[in-house]
């Protein structure tokens, strides 16, 4: 167990939770947008992702992806699940505005458009991300203490086949796995945002091409992030990743003119 692996979990996971919510406490000052608005995100993607379409998604990823993995429809099958999350991801955003901002009278506007997206990526992060990151730090620390070469000679053949390398991956994890992960969430929050508003352009404007517009976009960081770390490893594809936050920052901003309907 190296003491700048410690470190570097720690700071990664309070990234993970403390860069959404100094965000939203930021837009909350700023914006008075109701907390209201940031819980129907957050539903939104309990709803569609994290209960239904992720453990969905793993699964079919284990029996069929592994499959395909190292073959030539290895491309086909991640552009399929990176179609499927990002087409279920915004039409549940799409439902939000539909269904649950007329509960309470909410506006189709900049503001609660983006702490909407913020509730949605808050979820995720925290939740999601920052929850596997902590069990991974616990599975890090406890095999830490432990002589794990002994802890595999107790097991049968057959469940050292099948959890040896898990195990070995754990206790060999660098520094730099945690940061890259504190990184990757950095990066993610301006796509969710992004999205968030993109999609509430086609219910404002009633033009169903703004919700096209929010469905190939996130399809496009789907693929292209995970396609490059296969091909190029982290440092390229976390490179491209932050030009596209810079890009959905700068949606986010260019509609902040666009939107009307302030409160």
């Amino acid at each position: 167990m190296r003491a700048s692996t410690v470190i570097a979990f720690v700071v990664s996971l309070l990234v993970q939770v403390g860069y959404p919510l100094a965000i939203t406490l930021l837009m909350r000052r700023r914006t008075r947008a109701s907390w209201h608005l940031f819980g129907y995100g957050a539903l939104v993607f309990a709803a569609f992702q994290l209960f239904t379409w992720l453990p969905l998604s793993v699964y079919l990823d284990t029996v069929v992806g592994e499959r395909l993995a190292n073959g030539e429809l290895a491309f086909v099958w991640l552009v399929a699940m990176a179609f499927t999350t990002s087409l279920l991801e915004e039409g549940g955003r799409w439902c939000g505005y539909r269904f649950l901002f007329p509960r309470r009278g909410f506006r189709l506007s900049w503001r609660n458009g983006v702490m909407y997206g913020l509730g949605h990526g808050a979820l995720e992060t925290i939740i999601l991300i920052a929850g596997l990151t902590f069990i991974y730090f616990l599975a890090y620390l406890l095999l830490g203490r432990l002589n794990l070469e002994t802890l595999l000679e107790s097991m049968t053949a057959e469940d050292r086949f099948a959890v040896g390398d898990a195990l070995r991956g754990i206790v060999n994890t660098t520094w730099d796995q945690p940061l890259i992960v504190g990184v990757e969430r950095l990066l993610a929050l301006p796509h969710q945002v992004a999205w968030s508003l993109l999609v509430m352009q086609s219910r404002l404007w009633r033009q169903k091409r703004w919700f096209g517009y929010a469905v190939l976009y996130h399809l496009a960081v789907a693929v292209m992030v995970p396609g490059l770390v296969r091909l190029v490893g982290f440092a390229v594809a976390e490179g491209v990743n932050a030009l596209l936050a810079g890009f959905s920052l700068w949606i986010v901003l260019r509609l902040k003119d666009a939107l009307v309907g302030e409160e």
